[in-house]
């Protein structure tokens, strides 16, 4: 699973005594294509997760931020660095201002055959379809429903020896967007961020609270009618920061090699899943 790639970059990184004193007690989070480079300033947890509020009033960010990469062609922009290939999975990096730190974003791109937008949205999103392909959660309990759109989660991952156990509350934003100019149906994202809800304090939990932020854009290529018409291609990225200082070249060697793994197991359970059911748009 996911996280716990996370985890094994941070055992490969953080190593030595120090690192097993600290038992990364720094921010760990989900699958995860965009770092803190190693020039960025680490969070620290008592910062604090933002409030629902707050998460919400960022997820419209979120949307704009992906609808406006969705449209631009990594091959054509030379602010846009190619890093990796495999198959239709391609992993790009981009340069990215946040204040006054300067910060590696990578996105992964990859195309699917057989399944929509909505279809592989709802693989991603759905916590019983979830349990079903990520074998790293542990348990899985909805918080709070704050509109048809939103909800708060309380996550629970299972231990990967030697870190500590991790636990996650995140609001999930999943909705179908406008049709745009060329498109013949909607295309469909998921926004997965940390936050912060007075069921589930951090201060009570017997778990490390990881952090998460992590969008999945995917958009629907082909008009049917049957799934050999029909692709997704998925424009994703999260954050990643592994608790501690480590070089950025060094934790995109790492990501190269495990991401790839997560778009192509998310991808084969969702082509399997629905390949016998009528399409989704």
């Amino acid at each position: 699973g996911y996280i716990h790639s996370s985890l094994l970059i941070c055992i490969h990184l953080l190593t030595g005594k120090q690192w097993y004193q600290r038992r990364v007690r720094g921010f760990l989070t989900l699958s995860a294509l965009v770092f803190y480079s190693s020039s960025a300033p680490l969070l620290s947890h008592n910062m604090g997760h933002p409030t629902v509020k707050e998460v919400q009033e960022k997820m419209q960010e979120l949307i704009n931020k992906y609808i406006e990469l969705s449209k631009q062609d990594p091959e054509a922009e030379p602010s846009w660095q190619v890093l990796s290939k495999s198959g239709e999975t391609k992993i790009y990096r981009k340069e990215e201002q946040k204040g006054d730190v300067l910060m590696d974003f990578l996105v992964a791109t990859t195309l699917v055959e057989g399944v929509t937008a909505a279809e592989m949205t709802e693989v991603f999103h759905s916590k019983e379809l979830k349990l079903k392909w990520d074998h790293t959660i542990e348990g899985d309990k909805l918080l709070e429903t704050l509109d048809d759109h939103c909800a708060v989660y309380h996550q629970i991952l299972k231990r990967v020896w030697p870190a500590a156990q991790r636990d996650i509350v995140y609001a999930s934003h999943k909705q179908q967007l406008d049709i745009q100019s060329g498109e013949e149906h909607p295309s469909w994202i998921v926004c997965n961020v940390s936050c912060d809800h007075p069921s589930k304090p951090e201060s009570d939990s017997s778990y490390t609270r990881a952090s998460i932020e992590v969008v999945m854009f995917c958009q629907t290529i082909g008009k049917g009618p049957s799934r050999k018409d029909i692709k997704c291609k998925i424009v994703y990225s999260a954050s990643v920061n592994p608790g501690g200082w480590a070089p950025s070249a060094a934790v995109r060697a790492v990501s190269q090699r495990e991401y790839p793994k997560f778009l192509k197991k998310i991808s084969s359970f969702a082509v399997d899943h629905v390949k016998n059911s009528p399409i989704k748009f």
